[in-house]
């Protein structure tokens, strides 16, 4: 096999290995979207996945779904002051 098929068989084997982890990582999302949607909390997703919070909270994003966790009685009160409460 001369040098130019080898390096020819190389960049066609990286095209197929990046077009798998692609494929990979939309049907993950794919299904981390689905368990947000069916009421699954992040952090038990996070957990089943192996993946950080962050990544899951990203991937919530990126698909338009709203607050993951309801607002804490802090978020809440500083929303309606308008900034931090004096301390």
């Amino acid at each position: 096999m001369t040098e130019e098929e080898l390096v020819t068989r190389l960049h066609q084997a990286a095209e197929a290995k990046k077009k798998a982890e692609e494929a990979a990582a939309e049907q993950f999302a794919a299904v981390v979207v689905d368990a947000l949607r069916a009421g699954l909390k992040p952090k038990a997703v996070a957990t089943a996945t192996g993946y950080s919070y962050e990544t899951i909270r990203r991937i919530a994003r990126a698909n338009d779904i709203g607050r993951l966790r309801e607002p804490t009685v802090t978020s809440r009160k500083k929303a309606q002051s308008g900034g931090d409460s004096p301390a």
